[in-house]
């Protein structure tokens, strides 16, 4: 989906969904390495939490809106794609990354994402380049850099890098391949079916009788419903709803707030003190994001103008 055939809707509602996104999301990462912590297996969570996510799509659908669940099989294929792509392999690498480094050494690596769809959006001539994005994406990315590699110190390692790297190609394909697939489907339908097939994927690598069950208290299912419903099902819908909006490379940028939110929630739970160094990062991530509103609504102010 090009520029010009985005909703004439404010792109404002899309960059308010991306950051409702990064802020659940950026929950996420901390909760999962506390977890880590406490002796639970990166993929026992995963497995559960995307099937919770899944069974939660199908019965809120079912409550709300039935209809959306009729899909035609010839879209199948698209949805797996997405679910097994976009959502399996991105969160499995993630969750492998998280494991080997730490939380900001994946979310630095993960957020090379945006210069990927701003180089994919070039060639296939579905995004125009302009000095305002090349620009954001500079800052984004040295912004996540500052606030994740300062005031840590991980040990470099080959498998975490490459698995967060993989998660970065896996982000950048849900952004790009999500758009399309939205081209009239609802949202909340292809959320549904994704879910679903990345569910099945995790049934299958993870079946429940392999699953070490009892590393699991009170505490830690709690935290299992709060990723399940607040940092999935939530932020994976929000961030797939602004795609109507924003293009990829756009809702990607906006969503690299997340590490904002990462550093800050690890400094007021688990005592991590921000550096000076990290405050730059913060302040760089939302000079890219700024930048990027302020380019957009130039470009609206514009194209008005030639229309007059």
């Amino acid at each position: 989906m090009s520029s010009s055939t985005l909703p004439a809707a404010a792109p404002g509602t899309g960059y308010l969904l991306v950051a409702c996104a990064a802020l659940l999301w950026g929950t996420s990462g901390v909760i999962a390495r506390f977890l880590f912590n406490h002796d639970i297996q990166p993929y026992d969570l995963l497995a559960i939490r995307t099937i919770a996510a899944a069974l939660l799509h199908w019965v809120w659908l079912g409550l709300v809106a039935r209809h959306l669940l009729c899909v035609e099989r010839s879209t199948w294929p698209r949805l797996a794609l997405l679910g097994l792509i976009g959502l399996a392999i991105n969160q499995g690498c993630y969750y492998l990354a998280l494991k080997l480094t730490s939380v900001g050494y994946a979310l630095t690596f993960q957020y090379t994402a945006p210069l990927l769809l701003m180089i994919y959006g070039v060639l296939s001539k579905t995004e125009r380049p302009t000095a305002a994005k090349l620009l954001a994406g500079v800052l984004c990315l040295c912004g996540c850099a500052l606030m994740a590699l300062y005031g840590t110190a991980t040990a470099f390692n080959w498998l975490g890098t490459a698995a967060a790297l993989g998660s970065a190609c896996a982000f950048a394909f849900y952004s790009a391949f999500g758009q399309r697939v939205l081209r009239g489907q609802d949202s909340r339908t292809v959320m549904t079916y994704a879910f679903t097939f990345a569910g099945l994927f995790w049934f299958i690598a993870r079946p429940p009788w392999v699953i070490a069950w009892h590393s699991f208290d009170g505490r830690a299912w709690g935290m299992i419903v709060y990723l399940s419903v607040f940092a999935t099902v939530m932020p994976f819908g929000l961030y797939l709803a602004a795609l109507r909006y924003l293009e990829p490379s756009r809702a990607n940028l906006t969503s690299a707030l997340e590490p904002v939110v990462a550093a800050s929630l690890a400094w007021v739970w688990l005592g991590e003190r921000l550096t000076g160094w990290q405050l730059a990062g913060g302040a760089a991530v939302l000079s890219g994001v700024v930048l990027l509103q302020i380019e957009s609504g130039y470009a609206r102010f514009q194209r008005a103008a030639r229309a007059k």
